[in-house]
């Protein structure tokens, strides 16, 4: 009987300690999103059908596009980038509502930058909600696709889509 309850303590304790280091563990409580690092630049991507088409889309140097913006986080051209794409993009939609009620393409990441993030997330991207910029929003958001003119350098606007990049 005592050695019975001995190793009934021992396994109990050690499901203990299993458990507390499945809560406390830093991969649990680390957002995945984290591994990526803040966007803080941006570059221009090409579709790879058009040669004088390109893309401006929020980055990280030495990271490529894998990177996120949250709250108060994110260079300044990166979110600018980001809030244009959503008023060109999207400009019926709330999402850019909000961008424009909260001073239009400014370059902050604020709450109204979130919200929209977040409303595009739940009602048009089908990613998880929660006003965070981060690899799954930027695969499933349509862009604005721009043309250089190579004659004359002048920038023209053509349409949104959702590049294979």
């Amino acid at each position: 009987m005592t050695r019975r309850r001995t190793r009934m303590g021992v396994l109990g304790a050690a499901a203990m300690l299993f458990a507390a280091g499945l809560t406390a563990s830093p991969v649990m409580t680390t957002p995945a999103h984290a591994a990526y690092g803040p966007c803080n630049t941006t570059v221009k991507r090409t579709d790879g059908v058009a040669v004088h088409n390109y893309y401006v889309v929020p980055a990280r140097s030495g990271n490529g596009l894998s990177c996120y913006m949250r709250y108060a986080t994110g260079s300044e051209n990166a979110v600018t980038a980001l809030q244009k794409a959503i008023l060109r993009c999207y400009g019926t939609t709330p999402a850019a509502q909000k961008i424009r009620d909260s001073g239009g393409a400014d370059g902050s990441y604020g709450s109204g930058t979130v919200e929209a993030v977040r409303w595009l997330q739940a009602n048009r991207l089908g990613v998880s909600a929660d006003g965070v910029y981060g690899p799954a929003t930027r695969a499933a958001m349509e862009w604005p696709d721009y043309w250089r003119d190579p004659s004359n350098g002048q920038i023209r606007f053509i349409d949104c889509y959702n590049p294979p990049f």
